[in-house]
């Protein structure tokens, strides 16, 4: 079958399926917790909201019930708290079908499987940018479908299981099992980011709702403006024209310009995972600020608000430390000024959600703290880099500069909604502004996010703290932004100003040259992305030979390709087989650097060197290797006498064969 076709089917399928393994436990919890007035809402604005809470919250059920019982026990368990509530669900079907929303909807699954999945042409394979990181959502997706809870390392073949923010990937690993043959990692990452994005829509909603700022609104005109804003990007394409101006090349990834700040769309393909856990603890912070602008205590109503909340800060943890960490230090900020009002109920309430969210998230921290060889030293105090600055300037005072432009450093990034934001504040008083607990909430997270974006950088391999920390803020200015445009447009019509205008255009043209380059990064010849997708016809054979081996092998049998290369991604994105090691980034999920770099020294010449057979043999066997996968790229194969050719291949076409071990010949 045509590997786009597969694809393109694998993702519509993923996302059905995460109708009864997301959306309807989604209405199933928002109806047992009745929080957010979710039994009241309008039927679409309630499926909005159901996307939410399966997003939010699921992950953390899904990760305790994976780890005790297995991914079928999860799935089926998932399946059977949606069949709660498909008598309400189907009940708000029976109205007026929303025409423009499933439009929408069917756009932006077609934007998300444009992103995600390969174009094959018959003779080659041609891989999306986003492979980057498709490799490593797949191959996690895989470790938990094979192997359960904690994860085993998908880079780095060890005893001991790998130590990530995994729980995202619990919603993919059901995904992949229930959808069998027909779905992949890949595939069911792709379904759950079409969710992701539809849960964003749901927190958008009811953040704006409890705020109060747009009760005056149009709701037509709301949702108008929440639409035409949210594919925007920052200023990122003005950087994009001053680089190829200095150097001569199109980056493909124009937030690589400068520390990022990823737009909606963008962060929603390739990382939604964070994305997610931003939802998560956004919805944790605002179920309590409902129950705190509550006029008369209720304990059944505040029991609930306390076991939802500690459950979404359970799930944020385990979608994304870094976001978690922003999310902490906001309830941390609200719960002193609530300390410093006397409000000592409120004070009580956030301090038991976090309690229970600490206990729920507990055995995936003792995980990482036991899985992971670099824990120490991974955060360290950085002042934001600017990347105009650092391309023109790297002398003393580099940090005072950084400090100084760190103001405009977000700006940039940020674009219209930086001054969507300052409008906000020009025509909105303060007092209004924090007159409920949800608008107190949008300064605070805001604050949170962008200090500690901005002051703060994780060393692991990049600065994702930096960059995944701000979606709290970017949530923020985000309604700021739509409560401003609506508040100055005249009449029932959305009409952005002048300056507003212009940051909104340049905004998209950030986003659609990104979106551009996920395809077309073959065009730039950047040196940077030289990399990826080097022999589309290698790859193509790739796939089918790991297709064939996720048949034909046993599924825990080591299965080793050349790492070689600065970053390989085939053995993730279509195998189903452990890996001694990946490449040169193969602690991403906690091994020692020191061992990772001893195991590279003992495999890299199997591949890059014709070794005698029984040299071959030795080192495939101290690494653990039960059969190598060995390609016309590598060395080894243009020599007619090399042990390649002198052993029976379990498996060979013309640029791809599979050795194994075993039959390695003298």
């Amino acid at each position: 079958m045509n590997g786009t076709l597969s694809d393109a089917c694998g993702v519509l399928l993923a996302t059905l399926l995460g109708v009864p393994l997301v959306l309807l436990p989604g209405y199933a919890l928002g109806t047992i917790t009745g929080v957010l007035e979710f039994r009241t809402l309008p039927p679409g604005r309630r499926a909005l909201c159901a996307a939410l809470f399966g997003i939010a919250l699921l992950p953390a059920l899904d990760a305790l019930l994976i780890q005790a019982a297995g991914v079928p026990v999860a799935a089926l368990a998932n399946a059977g708290l949606g069949l709660t509530a498909l008598r309400p669900a189907l009940r708000d079907l029976r109205g007026r079908l929303d025409r423009p929303a499933l439009a929408m909807g069917a756009l932006w699954l077609g934007i998300v499987t444009y992103a995600l999945i390969d174009i094959d042409t018959g003779t080659a394979t041609h891989q999306p940018l986003t492979i980057i990181d498709l490799v490593k959502h797949a191959a996690l997706t895989r470790a938990i479908v094979e192997h359960g809870l904690p994860p085993v390392d998908p880079f780095f073949t060890r005893p001991e299981r790998a130590g990530y923010y995994y729980f995202f990937y619990t919603l993919t690993a059901l995904v992949d099992w229930a959808g069998g043959r027909l779905v992949d990692g890949r595939t069911a990452f792709a379904g759950l980011a079409v969710w992701t994005g539809i849960a964003l829509l749901g927190l958008l909603d009811r953040l704006l709702a409890a705020t109060g700022l747009a009760r005056d609104v149009a709701p037509r005109l709301l949702r108008r403006a929440v639409l035409v804003l949210l594919p925007a990007g920052g200023l990122d394409i003005l950087m994009v024209l001053s680089n190829r101006a200095g150097t001569g090349f199109w980056i493909p990834v124009p937030e690589w310009l400068n520390e990022q700040v990823v737009n909606w769309p963008t962060s929603l393909v390739w990382v939604p995972h964070h994305v997610a856990a931003a939802l998560a603890g956004w919805l944790g912070l605002l179920v309590l600020a409902e129950r705190a602008d509550g006029a008369t205590p209720d304990r059944r109503a505040e029991e609930a608000a306390i076991a939802t909340a500690g459950l979404a800060f359970a799930a944020c943890a385990g979608l994304s430390i870094w976001v978690c960490l922003g999310a902490a230090a906001a309830a941390g900020i609200w719960l002193a000024l609530l300390g410093s009002e006397r409000r000592w109920r409120d004070v009580a309430r956030l301090a038991a959600a976090g309690l229970v969210g600490a206990v729920l998230a507990a055995p995936y921290l003792v995980g990482i703290l036991t899985n992971r060889a670099d824990t120490s030293g991974t955060i360290r105090f950085a002042i934001r880099r600017f990347g105009p600055l650092e391309q023109i300037y790297d002398g003393p005072g580099l940090d005072l500069l950084r400090l100084i432009l760190l103001p405009m450093n977000y700006y940039v990034a940020l674009g219209v909604f930086a001054g969507g934001a300052l409008l906000f504040w020009h025509v909105v008083p303060r007092r209004e502004a924090h007159a409920r607990e949800a608008g107190r909430l949008l300064t605070i997270c805001a604050a949170a996010g962008l200090l500690l974006g901005g002051f703060l950088r994780s060393a692991i391999l990049n600065n994702d703290l930096g960059a995944r920390v701000v979606l709290l803020a970017q949530v923020s200015a985000l309604v700021w932004t739509a409560v401003a445009v609506t508040r100055t447009s005249p009449g029932p019509r959305l009409r952005l100003s002048g300056s507003l205008g212009v940051l909104l255009l340049l905004g998209y043209a950030s986003t659609l040259y990104g979106f551009v380059g996920m395809r077309a990064y073959p065009a730039a010849k950047h040196p940077q992305f030289a990399i990826l997708n080097g022999r589309p016809d290698i790859d193509r054979s790739m796939r089918a030979a790991y297709s064939w081996a996720g048949t034909h092998l046993p599924v825990d049998l080591v299965l080793q390709a050349s790492p070689l290369p600065r970053r390989v991604f085939d053995f993730g994105l279509y195998g189903t087989q452990p890996v001694a090691v990946a490449d040169r980034e193969a602690r991403l999920f906690g091994a020692a650097p020191e061992a990772v770099a001893a195991r590279l020294a003992a495999v890299s010449p199997i591949f890059d060197a014709t070794l005698p057979v029984a040299e071959v043999r030795r080192r495939a066997a101290e690494a653990g290797i039960g059969a190598l996968v060995v390609t016309a790229a590598d060395a080894a194969w243009s020599e007619p006498e090399s042990w390649i050719w002198r052993t029976h291949a379990a498996y060979a076409d013309p640029l791809v064969r599979i050795l194994r071990v075993e039959d390695l010949d003298d």
